[in-house]
């Protein structure tokens, strides 16, 4: 993990003028206004849950995205599908899912089922993690056809690990050049990239490419210089370039919520999503999860800059120690 940056500042002032430019800019969009130049992607769906803009995108989305990992996969094919549905149903129209989640592609596949039915009522978000530049666009040409469609809202790059990675991303005619490819080819409407382990890294790919969104790993305990630094190095940049940013880890991974008795679903989501982000991307293993998760967005009122303060004094060193250390290991399957 590369050295945190400590001369940073914190998003103390960042925040406010984000989250003021962002009220104004999100209250100027028509809810299902086609993007211009945009003629084969389908309208933008509206949604009846508390929406911002994405970014310079031109698009809207609800706060809350549903993530189609891990926790998704731990249920059965048919509840499976009947649980998205609801979620789609309910207004969680983003959908976050990659090429390696799941068994030989299940979510993508389960994705599929209710393709192209419900297409035009949803915004899915696919990541390829293949480096192999012979790979890549293989393997993207794979999850768009377990879809069932023949283009997805938002591409993204996964999981950019250190200055190693960047560098294999960044070789001729490797993963980056051909995500610039998919999108001129409109196989996807945004492009972008997650990261969940560095975000000095991450930092050095924003400043250096032009990318319409970003996923990183934000939660309580991702905050600090000691730590993965996500809130302190690489927020502030994308906030800076205007790009649409999905919250994920919101969590912990289990790392979090689950092990701490004093962080709770509701505290890390509303954490978060109190942080300069267009959405959080969230993992329901049960059902009740969806219904408590919808309740706490549907009353969502950001933390106060005092209440954020106390909250990261409460995550202390063990919560960020244990988190970064086991993200450090973490492979990003389902």
């Amino acid at each position: 993990m590369g050295k945190i940056d400590k001369t940073r500042k914190g998003l103390n002032r960042r925040e406010f003028i984000a989250r003021s430019a962002a009220a104004t800019f999100a209250a100027s969009i028509a809810p299902g206004a086609l993007l211009a130049g945009d003629s084969k992607f389908h309208p933008i769906p509206s949604s009846p849950l508390p929406g911002r803009a994405f970014g310079s995108t031109g698009a809207r989305i609800p706060i809350l995205t549903f993530g189609c990992g891990s926790r998704w996969m731990m249920y059965e094919d048919d509840e499976a599908v009947e649980v998205i549905n609801q979620a789609i149903d309910s207004g969680i129209i983003y959908l976050d899912s990659a090429h390696t989640y799941g068994r030989n592609g299940r979510s993508e596949k389960l994705i599929g089922r209710i393709m192209p039915a419900r297409r035009k009522n949803v915004l899915i978000q696919t990541k390829i993690q293949n480096r192999d530049k012979d790979q890549w666009w293989k393997d993207l040409e794979t999850s768009l056809a377990r879809m069932n469609v023949d283009y997805v809202d938002t591409l993204l790059i996964h999981s950019l690990g250190d200055d190693e990675d960047l560098a294999a991303l960044e070789v001729k005619g490797g993963p980056i050049e051909q995500l610039y490819k998919a999108r001129e080819q409109k196989l996807a409407r945004w492009i972008g990239v997650s990261s969940h382990t560095n975000s000095q890294t991450l930092a050095r790919l924003l400043r250096s490419h032009k990318l319409d969104t970003v996923q990183m790993a934000l939660n309580v305990a991702t905050n600090n210089a000691r730590d993965m630094g996500f809130e302190e190095n690489a927020l502030p940049l994308a906030v800076e370039q205007k790009m649409g940013i999905i919250a994920m880890k919101v969590m912990g991974q289990d790392q979090i919520v689950g092990k701490y008795d004093k962080f709770d679903y509701a505290t890390c989501l509303r954490y978060a999503l109190s942080l300069p982000v267009s959405s959080a991307t969230v993992g329901m293993p049960r059902r009740e999860h969806l219904a408590a998760n919808l309740e706490v967005v549907k009353a969502f009122e950001p933390y106060s800059e005092e209440q954020m303060k106390k909250i990261k004094a409460r995550a202390g060193e063990e919560i960020r120690t244990s988190f970064a250390d086991f993200m450090a290991g973490h492979q990003d399957v389902a």
